[in-house]
Formats: structure tokens, sequence, C-alpha cells
């Protein structure tokens, strides 16, 4: 019992920061090209300390976050689903290795996989830009930034500074 309200108040903590953060920045979290900080969270289920409650809590915060979306329900759906999938691989690649290479490595697939839906499903045939590759690719460089950039460091923070696995 215990450990099942811990995993809940971590995706509830996770959901509210991530929501938070994009609300915060609205500005740069809804354009075509974006960079949505809160992304940086999408790393979060590589760790133990946060694992699957965290995979959880980020489709939840983007749900939530996405509610301001000028993409509307599209981008609720969609980004929600991204942010799962995207979760899901950290966490799955987490439990097989806590290598360093090994968390560059779902920071890349994370964001290839926010590309991927993001770009295609709520940009390319929903939000209007008429090429794919650039929908695609207007998504994969603000994800690489900040999933993987962002997302790396602070997984590289926790894990160095404050010792958590």
């Amino acid at each position: 019992m215990k450990t099942r309200v811990i995993d809940t108040v971590k995706a509830a903590v996770v959901a509210g920061l991530y929501a938070g953060l994009v609300y915060a920045l609205a500005p740069i979290s809804f354009q075509e090209f974006q960079i949505r900080v809160a992304d940086a969270l999408l790393i979060l289920p590589f760790l133990d300390y946060f694992g699957f409650p965290a995979v959880i809590g980020l489709a939840i915060g983007c749900a939530i976050a996405n509610l301001a979306s000028p993409f509307g329900v599209v981008d609720i759906a969609f980004g929600s689903f991204a942010n799962l999938a995207a979760g899901l691989i950290a966490w799955i690649i987490g439990r097989r290795s806590k290598s360093i290479p090994a968390l560059i490595l779902a920071s890349i697939l994370e964001a290839l996989a926010v590309s991927l839906v993001v770009g295609y499903f709520v940009l390319y045939l929903y939000g209007g830009i008429p090429d794919i590759l650039v929908a695609i690719v207007g998504v994969l460089v603000g994800s690489l930034v900040s999933i993987s950039v962002l997302g790396v460091s602070l997984a590289l923070f926790l894990l160095k500074r404050l010792g958590i696995k």
C-alpha cells in the first residue's frame, strides 16, 4: 500500500512539474518550431527513483499542459501518446543499463519518438505544415535540445550531485 501511495505521489509531482513548465513557457512550448523545456523531464523514467510512475506522470502532465495547445484535442491525444512512448523508452533502457551511453541513447530515441509523433500527426496532418520533413525536423531540433541536452544534464545532476539513482 505504501509503495502505491509513493508511486502515485511521484507521478503526480512529475505531471505537475511538466504541466507547470509548459504553461510557464507557453510562448516556446506550442510553436511549429518549439523548444519544450518541460521535455527535459522525459529522461526521469531512466532513473530508478522515478521509474515507471514518471512515465505515467509525463503522459498525464502532457495531457494537462496541452489543454492550452492551439492544436486542441489532436495535441492532447498525440502529444500525450508521444510522451508515454518516450517515457517507456527511457524506462526500458534505464532498467537495462545506467551507463552514460545508455542515458544518451535513451534521450536520442525519446527525441525521435516525440518528433515523429508530434511532427507527423499534430503538425503535418492537422497543423497545416505542408512538408512532412520540415514538421518532423522542426520538432526534432527542439526535442534534442530539451531532452538530449537539458534532460541528460538533469539526469547527470541527479545521479552525480544528489545521488538519485
